[in-house]
């Protein structure tokens, strides 16, 4: 067999194993212990006040525990939604780049807060997290 056609029946079948590849659902891969959210923490004289990027995260899939020593924050981001567009369907994951799945992060307190008046609300995708200190 000529050197060319064996090389163009190889390439045809990267072709396909490319292909293969690109139809897998990679959202369903993940690490067993899930990502970690990027965090800012701020002391202030009276307060603790750290910040969770937890963009595309509903607030019900947020769990917040306040310790006596960290802050434990978990919950889940569920894969983005494609749009519904019946005349095409997504042939190729081009970048895959958001984590999905669940999430935890442990934050160590440097000092003791008041637990009962510890607030948390999101805003613009950030969870905001006020700790007055004891």
């Amino acid at each position: 067999m000529p050197r060319k056609v064996r090389l163009t029946r190889m390439i045809g079948r990267m072709g396909d194993v490319v292909h293969d590849l690109n139809c897998l659902h990679f959202s369903t891969f993940h690490s067993p212990e899930g990502w970690q959210p990027d965090i800012t923490a701020y002391r202030y004289d009276d307060r603790i006040e750290i910040w969770v990027d937890l963009a595309g995260v509903e607030k019900s899939d947020i769990r917040v525990d306040v310790l006596s020593d960290r802050v434990c924050i978990s919950g889940e981001r569920r894969p983005p939604m494609q749009a519904r567009d019946l005349s095409s369907q997504c042939r190729q994951v081009l970048t895959m780049e958001i984590e999905c799945g669940r999430f935890s992060r442990e934050i160590a307190l440097p000092a003791e807060v008041i637990r009962h008046r510890v607030t948390a609300r999101q805003e613009n995708g950030l969870l905001r997290i006020v700790l007055p200190l004891a």
